[in-house]
């Protein structure tokens, strides 16, 4: 899985209530995806709701996803749905991860990722075979790749459609 796009550089301890704010939880819960979408890091950077594209990636630095499991999906898909397409950081709660991956949302703990990218970088990925490049500056870095496993989950776009592919796979 490759993956390409504008970073969204983020210090550390992004929680779930700074990638959508609590304030949305009505909107979260009746999944009102698209209106979440709107106010994507409205509190922690003003305005970037309007300028992500899509395809467009977050990196953040460690302990990136903390805060209450109740606003995990709200903050996970309101992302998705505004066009993020990654969370790639130094370091990231377990629970949140799994809360991406189940969301078909790549969540993955790359240590020193934030240090290779400034905002605004463009930055190229495979999380199949872990090399990374700055398309700005040309620095380049090589994490662990991403279990098959979890690529195929992704790939299938979460657990559930993942699921359903293998159900569907062994009746035939």
């Amino acid at each position: 899985m490759i993956l390409a796009g504008r970073v969204w550089a983020l210090g550390a301890n992004v929680g779930a209530t700074d990638l959508l704010p609590a304030r949305y939880d009505k909107q979260g819960m009746s999944r009102q995806w698209d209106e979440c979408a709107k106010h994507i890091l409205e509190d922690a950077r003003p305005g970037v709701a309007e300028r992500i594209r899509p395809g467009d990636i977050v990196v953040a630095g460690d302990n990136f996803g903390t805060g209450h499991a109740h606003y995990y999906s709200a903050a996970v898909m309101g992302c998705r749905t505004a066009g993020i397409a990654a969370f790639l950081v130094d370091g990231i709660g377990g629970l949140f991860q799994r809360a991406c991956i189940d969301f078909g949302m790549p969540a993955w703990p790359l240590p020193g990722i934030a240090a290779l990218v400034a905002d605004g970088d463009e930055l190229r990925i495979d999380l199949a075979t872990g090399d990374a490049r700055n398309l700005t500056t040309g620095a380049t870095a090589r994490f662990a790749p991403v279990a098959p496993l979890i690529l195929d989950i992704l790939d299938a776009g979460g657990s559930g459609p993942w699921a359903l592919r293998r159900v569907g796979a062994a009746a035939a």
